[in-house]
């Protein structure tokens, strides 16, 4: 029956693998203590026999560090916030003479042994207070931030300081624990925590201990609350043989553990409050004195209010019975005062502590008065070893000799009840740091974490929706559970963050939703196949909530000029899912049903709708499409086309819209047409034949009716075809209808002129090759050789097959120097004078025409010599032979030795000769070759230099580095250069292989054109990328850059609004609530970034679009966006508020006239409560008042005005002012009034003399 309830139990347990196997894990048998350091994925382990092992076990193979000598104990040192570095983890190791060392641990090599502090050391630090003839026994409690405390034979707490660059450590205190011999010798575990130090006796006794001084700060007796409470049952359980103690990180929680398989758990602050004596550190609060200490009359009321005061009563000065009834009525009816419950730490000499105490919380507390005792259900053999407590919930690990046999049980203190886990494998439990309550296992399949109360499937869905897709689908690859179906929700959360890689994790795996199932035959019916047809159609209906929203996402992105990329992916991806399905819905049933059907209805809606959005549409040409032919009355469609070749049923399908039915009828026959794309390319054929028939009408309904477009097709035949009439036909229709770039008509001019001049024989060298100079064939494959015969053949045949070939599609790409190289071939001999020198001396340079090279040379010479009026060549300067000489060395030399002798002088020719050739294993030497010459190209300004290391640069990248996984080289290759515009590709490179986050390693935040070149990276070629511009954003910390892009979308949007006609439209809204979103985002990253100024210029629109969005869902007719500086005088008036004028004056930086504002509004409408809302944001000057009484009188208002305007003298406080504008406007009783009033006559009176 226990069996059976603890395999129940077990089943709510889930074990996650990690991590892959290690050649750490092999020994797990072997193992006695591992634990994992903070913040990184080294794993330490120390097996029985005394050795130390460490290892980084994310990666596969490894490699495994043993340290030298035996140990006893080691702790990895945790680093907090204030104090955290870039150095290596450290690891302080125990010996078995109790020695410490300290050493320094990197993943790639051995660790390095920083320093060591041997036993006789530690024997002297506590003989000031006491005195220990042998070193026993070292504890290690702790070690953070180069502060560890050890335990010295159960008696002395030493604290020692590792200070970085000191020799060795420095003791810091050295203390004694108070307590008898026999005591100690209890001792079992220990625990320091928040510098307080917990020690649990193997009876049941917990003492607390100042971690500084050693003072005995409090006792807990286990056993005897246990049984306080438990009197009126009818047998308590007898507690003893206690081993394990762990006390939550906010001290209120205490556990501990028995060998009897037992826990107890209680409240500290439950404890205290109860046994006060047991409470060592308390203090009892002190009262100031009842007699204030400033000397005064005892019988006077402050001195009585003094004494009262401290009491904690009031003093009462009316001592009549209806005050004291109405004193003791309201004490009756106040609520009781809430108890003040106090933390007991609150009185620990520890600053820690005492911090905590100041922000504690007690809540209800999850354990009883008297604590919780449980049994645990385990195999035998098996001992409690680890102990994992939090506020909530307990984690004890069971293991049995050699880690064979290793259970988990999970206790939740609030439900009382306990889950296990039972590894399948031999295990070992992994400890973390204090903090992260990670219950870890390494097995020698790798390292697994088990999770209690959690399910596979809430894992992964709290995954997809805080993590990554990638991250999931790595999770389920390592464990096995397949593709895992994801919830609507993280779609939602998906689409909401433009994450593309969570969208196309969604979609696969939905993708396999309506598969046949495996083994099933396609011929087979039977009432099974009937049902599985139901079931995808009811799984085609389950797939419409989820299409429905991405529909609808590219449908709001679509007008978003910034989201046009991203709304593109979105609907490429959509599309392909959708084709695949319907693709694999009709290859898997011979024929269509009524389920069938239904599924490929929902589906094709779909595509259908989702076609508005593409990009681009075909086009018409001259009207209507090509009407299809009539079928004969008495013959079916599939009947004509049996008497039809393939290609005619094809056309007749295409032309008739009927590509469909054509499918399904070339599969019947097992044509190869019967695939979309194999049909497509014989409609592309058919077309292009009608093309070479100059039937253009046809050739358009065919391209019209596949879905391309129809002028990218017509062009493209114009580009790429070799056909010159139907190049020229082409031509002439595209020029027709403005299709053909100005660039593009020069080309096909220069393509007219070359066929013009193919009859011209070539002008190649004719002069035999030197003797003693040896050819040889670099290649011999057989596509050269007959490459070689042919261009070896008789030249009319040769020349002609290759210029009456030419495409436009070559041409395209040729610029003008090698336009005019392929004329230069052509040319007569005596034109060459008029032509460009550089491209003229490329030209024959690489034909290595050394007669006409020494002609241009010698006539150069002679021109020099005799001042020739008509020279036959051009100019020559150094310039043009030192960039545009093109042929080989020894032709080179030649030339250098003709120039010298014919000008008597050196010629300063460049040479830049190839970078060395370096074995391939030495890829990291080229990668710094390759630095370095670009450093001293850049100090010399060589722009050639330069540019020939980009081109290594690339050729490496491409060919050796991004195949050999050398990454870090690329990384490497890409900082030293420096030339990121120019090396863009390796951004590609690690996006591919998925090592983009190797480039935001430690030290790169200062590296501001490295910031720079990735934002525009980012931005240009990965804009739906969200989690790479988080990993940017957060390793620059670019909150500015992230609050301007916000900005400048949510003005982009504005302008998007201001460019339609105004129109109160959900449209509106939805448009008004995305700028409102991305302003809100926009404040709070110029708020992380303290860009005030641009944060309060984004609060005052953000208060603007609130404001309007207030109207328009009230049904208020009020445009306040977009307005014109001419506009905003008159919307302000027209506001029915003056709280909204405010805002809208902040928003647009204007200065409205309050003097018309007021007139209109108070003066003729009379709203006085408008008058009492601008009180409250300005004061009302005389100058105002002046102001309103000028229009007044300008403009002879009805007379309800001038009753206004009376009533709003009434707020003004000057009193002159308040006179003189009643006695112009003839208000004879208010001016009589000021007047008799005593409090202002005197001052008019001196006012009216002067």
């Amino acid at each position: 029956w226990a069996e059976a309830v603890l395999a129940g139990l077990m089943q709510k347990a889930l074990e996650v693998a990690l991590l892959p196997e290690n050649d750490l894990c092999k020994d797990v048998h072997n193992t006695v203590k591992a634990k994992m350091a903070k913040g990184c994925s080294l794993l330490c382990c120390l097996n029985a026999g005394g050795k130390l092992a460490v290892s980084d076990v994310s990666e596969r193979g490894g490699p495994v560090h043993v340290l030298e000598d035996s140990h006893t104990d080691f702790f990895w040192e945790v680093l907090t916030e204030r104090s955290k570095t870039d150095g290596s983890p450290r690891l302080l190791t125990v010996g078995p003479a109790c020695e410490l060392r300290l050493h320094e641990v990197d993943p790639e090599i051995p660790p390095s042994l920083l320093f060591e502090y041997p036993a006789h050391r530690l024997l002297q630090l506590p003989k000031e207070k006491d005195s220990m003839n042998e070193l026993v026994s070292a504890k290690l409690l702790s070690f953070s931030d180069g502060r560890c405390f050890l335990l010295l034979n159960m008696a002395v707490l030493v604290q020692l300081l590792y200070v970085e660059g000191s020799v060795e450590p420095e003791a810091v205190s050295s203390c004694l624990i108070n307590l008898p011999p026999e005591i100690r010798e209890t001792f079992v575990d220990y625990q320091l925590c928040r510098s307080t130090l917990f020690v649990l006796t193997s009876t049941g006794f917990i003492y607390v201990f100042d971690s500084v001084e050693g003072k005995h700060l409090a006792t807990v007796n286990l056993p005897e609350y246990y049984a306080s409470r438990q009197r009126e049952a009818e047998s308590v359980t007898p507690l003893s043989s206690f081993c394990l103690l762990h006390i939550s990180q906010d001290l209120s929680m205490a556990v501990a553990a028995t060998s009897q398989n037992q826990a107890l758990a209680l409240d500290l602050n439950d404890y205290f409050r109860i046994h006060t004596d047991q409470l060592l550190c308390q203090q009892s609060p002190t009262l100031p004195p009842l007699i204030p200490t400033k000397p005064c009359d005892q019988d006077s009321i402050s001195s009585v209010a003094h004494s009262q005061s401290v009491l904690g009563i009031n003093f009462q000065t009316d001592h009549s019975w209806e005050a004291r009834l109405k004193l003791l009525y309201k004490k009756a009816k106040a609520p009781e005062p809430p108890a003040l419950r106090l933390p007991w730490y609150g009185d620990v000499p520890n600053s820690e502590c005492r911090r905590m105490a100041a922000t504690a919380n007690l809540g209800q507390p999850c354990a009883p008065p008297g604590g919780i005792l449980t049994s645990f259900t385990v195999p035998e053999q098996t001992t409690p070893t680890m102990l994992n407590v939090s506020e909530f919930s307990v984690v004890l690990t069971f293991t049995s000799a050699g880690n064979s046999s290793t259970m988990l049980a999970h206790w939740d203190l609030e439900s009382q009840s306990v889950t296990y886990h039972c590894a399948d494998a031999p295990a070992a439990p992994v400890r973390r740091s204090e903090e992260e309550h990670l219950s870890l296992i390494l097995k020698e399949s790798g390292l697994s974490l088990v999770l209690f109360t959690v399910s596979q499937e809430e894992l992964l869905n709290r995954l997809m929706v805080f993590g990554s897709a990638g991250v999931v689908d790595s999770l389920c690859h390592l464990n096995d559970w397949g593709r895992c179906s994801m919830p609507i929700h993280a779609l939602q959360a998906g689409l909401k963050n433009r994450q593309l890689d969570m969208v196309d994790f969604f979609l696969k795996s939905k993708e396999n939703i309506l598969c046949p199932p495996t083994g099933y035959g396609v011929l087979e019916q039977s009432p099974a196949n009937t049902t599985q047809m139901q079931l995808k159609s009811k799984y085609a209906q389950d797939l419409c909530p989820a299409l429905d929203l991405l529909h609808s996402a590219i449908r709001d992105t679509y007008a978003e000029a910034q989201s046009q990329q991203f709304c593109e992916q979105l609907l490429n991806i959509t599309l392909n899912f959708l084709n695949t399905q319907i693709r694999v819905l009709l290859s898997s049933a011979p024929e269509l049903d009524a389920n069938l059907q239904e599924c490929v209805k929902i589906l094709s809606g779909y595509i259908s709708e989702l076609r508005t959005y593409l990009r681009k549409y075909p086009w018409l040409v001259g009207g209507d499409q090509t009407p299809a032919p009539k079928q004969p009355p008495d013959m079916t469609m599939e009947e004509l086309w049996e008497s039809l070749s393939v290609e005619d049923v094809v056309k007749q399908a295409i032309l008739c819209s009927e590509i469909p039915r054509a499918q399904a009828y070339l599969r019947k026959h097992s044509c190869p047409e019967q695939k979309l794309e194999e049909l497509r390319r014989t409609g592309l054929r058919l077309a292009f034949n009608c093309l070479t028939h100059r039937d253009l009408q046809q050739a358009t309904t065919l391209l019209t009716n596949m879905g391309f477009n129809v002028k990218e097709q017509l062009h493209s035949i114009c580009v790429y075809t070799a056909d010159r009439d139907l190049r020229a036909y082409m031509v002439e229709e595209l020029k027709r209808q403005n299709h053909l770039s100005s660039e593009e008509m020069e080309k096909v001019e220069f393509i007219k002129q070359i066929e013009n001049l193919c009859s011209a024989p070539a002008a190649r060298c004719l002069k035999a090759v030197d003797k003693n100079r040896v050819l040889q064939i670099s290649q011999s494959e057989v596509e050269n050789r007959a490459l070689l015969q042919e261009m070896h053949g008789p030249l009319s045949s040769s020349f002609q097959s290759l210029l009456g070939s030419v495409r436009l599609d070559w041409v395209r790409h040729w610029d003008n120097n090698t336009q005019k190289t392929v004329l230069l071939s052509r040319l007569p001999e005596p034109l060459l004078g008029s032509c460009d020198p550089a491209v003229l001396w490329s030209y024959l340079t690489s034909l290595h025409d050394q007669t006409r090279n020494t002609a241009w040379l010698t006539s150069m010479a002679a021109q020099d010599r005799e001042n020739t009026a008509a020279p036959q060549w051009p100019a020559l300067t150094a310039d043009i032979v030192n960039g545009n000489t093109c042929c080989s060395g020894y032709m080179r030399d030649q030339i250098l030795d003709m120039l010298a002798r014919l000008r008597k002088t050196k010629f300063a020719f460049k040479l830049l000769d190839s970078i060395p050739t370096v074995p391939l294993a030495e890829l990291g030497c080229t990668v710094e070759l390759l630095i370095l010459a670009h450093d001293c190209f850049s100090l010399t300004c060589n722009m050639e230099g330069i540019v020939k290391v980009l081109q290594a640069a690339r050729h490496l990248s491409h060919k050796h580095l991004a195949h050999g996984e050398g990454y870090g080289l690329l990384v490497r290759l890409l900082t030293g250069i420096g030339r990121y515009n120019e090396m863009t590709y390796v951004f590609d490179l690690l996006n591919q292989n998925h090592r983009f986050e190797m480039l935001l390693r430690k030290k790169v935040e200062s590296n501001t054109r490295l910031k720079t070149a990735l934002l525009d990276y980012l931005k240009r070629c990965l804009p739906g990328d969200s989690e790479k511009h988080n990993m940017v954003a957060l390793c620059f910390s670019m909150r500015r850059e992230i609050g301007e892009n916000h900005e400048g979308a949510a003005r982009t949007q504005l302008k998007l609004i201001e460019s339609q006609p105004w129109a109160v439209t959900p449209e509106l809204k939805s448009g008004l609530e995305k700028v409102l979103f991305l302003l809100k985002d926009a404040v709070e990253s110029y708020s992380k970034d303290s860009c005030m100024r641009q944060a309060l210029r984004c609060v005052k629109l953000a208060k603007l679009i609130t404001l309007q969005l207030h109207f328009l869902n009230h049904g208020q007719d009020h445009r306040v966006v977009n307005l014109r500086p001419p506009e905003l005088l008159n919307a302000i008036v027209a506001l029915p508020r003056c709280y909204q004028a405010f805002v809208v004056a902040e928003a647009y930086d204007y200065s409205p006239d309050w003097a018309e504002v007021l007139y209109q509004k108070v003066i003729l409408k009379g709203d006085f409560s408008y008058l009492e809302e601008y009180k409250q944001h300005r004061q009302l000057s005389a100058n105002l008042f002046d102001e309103i009484s000028k229009k007044l009188l300008k403009n002879k208002p009805p007379n309800s005005a001038s009753q206004n305007l009376k009533k709003l003298l009434q707020h003004c406080e000057d009193v002159y002012t308040h006179y003189e504008l009643a006695y112009n406007h003839k208000f004879i009783d208010v001016a009589n009034m000021l007047l008799q009033d005593s409090k202002t006559n005197s001052y008019l009176s001196d006012r009216l003399k002067t």
